[in-house]
């Protein structure tokens, strides 16, 4: 059979550092690693396309070729999804869908001929066989938690890594916490499951046989979910990365208890991860508790962050605004928190609701849900906020005015970079796309930018303080351009264009 894998495109939101991407050269930041990781169990037999249109176009020619078109898609990317199977219904193409849109919400679905609900490990080499013998049903439910040691390796192969500026691998799946608003236990569960340490180099040997080079993310929601787990496997990558000289360096997700295990970090950065990124929310102690972020409270959370800093690991974190319990204050306290703890790529979303998740039946059950929502949470969402939402938005867009401010925005740079104290060997060497890149961003920032003064300011002061940290600084400023563009071009018209609709006076909800 022939199959093409499509990935939808995503929204432009903070995370797709478009206005940056132009100084790399590169069309995306990730690769579907879903994808390749569903091509990974089909039959060998099978022919594969892979079209991601995040950096290309799917022509009618690429639809009639297949015999099946099988898609994956996260909630914001909904709105291409359905145009793909809109197209494919006309030409009358086969269509399978999984991933976590699917899983979530398969009842929107009916628009493709099959449904794969779960994780896929199991299910898709059935569903594979029924497409085969024309007998596939619509729906296919994989119900367990897959054990992650036998699955593939992933199609690597069917990438087109010029592409993409950074790539990517998963270890693990699920998180023992249970924060409210979080989908994560509800689709992968609270035990962790983790891939062998040969599996994952296996993985990273695959990478660097495609010959890129630059930034690995481990897409885990919590690497360290299994940490006994995790320490066995960063020295076999540290042995892996010594002996090979790969030119990668990594990053991941994790949860802010890695802060109490310095042994944890020193594992880390010894495998060449120098960055991590942490679901902070809110400096809060009230918000924490609602949500039930227990793990985040107890500890002064200024103090972890720079703990990280100065052992080796860079910290970039997700912020939410929009708890019950946020008062006029929180704007403010959200401010001073990302300054003080010198955090530059800080991600403030307002809250919103995910299907199936504790938040999203505690607000159906109290009547505070709007519809539509697509899961882009920078803006109005589905949350019926108890402060009155015109004074929550305004809030808003000041917190995100500030924060990437430039001259503010640099602050933070300077103040990280003199705290980030990198473990020798963490830091792949400079490559000459690096050099490429960074001539891009100085004639884009430096000469044409609209705030070079603020730009040359800051490096003037890494060249007189920290000069040999000046290629991770000219990164900060290149992904600080995103951010800083993203929010006056696009997030603050928005967000004033949802305020006039919100003029009239609303009464807090009752506690």
């Amino acid at each position: 059979m022939r199959a093409l894998l499509v990935n939808p495109a995503f929204p432009d939101s903070y995370w797709s550092g478009r206005f940056a991407l132009r100084f790399a050269n590169r069309k995306s930041i990730l690769p579907p690693l879903g994808l390749i990781t569903v091509a990974a169990m089909l039959p060998r037999s099978w022919e594969l396309r892979l079209v991601d249109l995040d950096t290309e176009t799917l022509s009618d020619a690429d639809l009639k070729w297949a015999d099946v078109v099988m898609l994956t898609g996260m909630l914001v990317q909904k709105p291409s999804l359905h145009e793909v199977l809109r197209r494919c219904r006309g030409l009358g193409i086969k269509t399978v869908v999984g991933g976590p849109y699917a899983t979530a919400l398969p009842q929107e679905l009916d628009d493709a001929d099959h449904v794969m609900v779960g994780e896929g490990e199991e299910m898709v080499p059935i569903l594979a066989t029924d497409l085969e013998a024309g007998k596939a049903r619509h729906r296919y439910d994989e119900a367990g938690k897959p054990d992650l040691s036998a699955a593939p390796l992933p199609r690597f192969d069917l990438l087109k890594p010029g592409a993409y500026h950074q790539m990517s691998l998963q270890y693990s799946r699920g998180c023992p916490f249970s924060c409210e608003f979080c989908d994560i236990i509800v689709m992968y569960g609270r035990k962790p499951r983790t891939k062998t340490p040969a599996q994952i180099i296996a993985e990273l040997e695959a990478i660097r046989r495609t010959g890129f080079s630059g930034d690995v993310f481990f897409v885990d929601d919590n690497f360290i979910g299994n940490k006994k787990l995790v320490k066995e496997l960063l020295p076999e990558i540290a042995a892996w990365r010594n002996s090979r000289r790969p030119p990668l360096e990594f990053y991941t997700e994790a949860s802010l208890n890695l802060a109490d295990d310095m042994q944890l970090v020193d594992l880390m950065t010894q495998a060449g991860f120098t960055a991590v990124f942490m679901g902070i929310e809110t400096p809060s102690p009230e918000a924490l508790k609602e949500t039930h972020k227990l793990q985040n409270l107890r500890r002064d959370l200024v103090q972890q962050v720079h703990g990280l800093l100065e052992r080796g690991l860079d910290v970039w974190a997700g912020f939410i605004l929009g708890f019950d319990s946020d008062g006029p204050d929180c704007f403010d306290r959200m401010i001073e928190f990302i300054q003080n703890a010198a955090i530059p790529y800080a991600m403030v979303g307002m809250l919103g609701a995910l299907p199936n998740t504790p938040l999203y039946a505690r607000l159906e059950k109290e009547g505070r849900l709007r519809p539509d929502f697509i899961g882009d949470q920078f803006g109005l969402t589905n949350v019926v906020t108890r402060m009155p939402i015109a004074q929550m938005l305004a809030g808003y867009r000041r917190v995100l005015e500030t924060v990437y401010n430039p001259e503010i925005y640099f602050q933070r740079c300077r103040e990280n970079l003199a705290r980030w104290k990198p473990t020798a060997g963490s830091i792949r060497p400079i490559a000459p796309r690096d050099i490429a890149c960074a001539l891009r961003a100085l004639w884009g920032q430096g000469f044409s930018g609209r705030y070079r003064g603020a730009y040359w300011r800051f490096l003037r002061w890494v060249m007189q303080n920290c000069p040999e940290k000046l290629g991770r600084a000219v990164a900060q400023a290149a992904a600080g351009h995103h951010y800083i563009t993203y929010t006056r071009s696009v997030v603050v018209p928005a967000l004033l264009s949802q305020l006039p609709e919100l003029a009239e006076p609303q009464p807090i909800l009752a506690t």
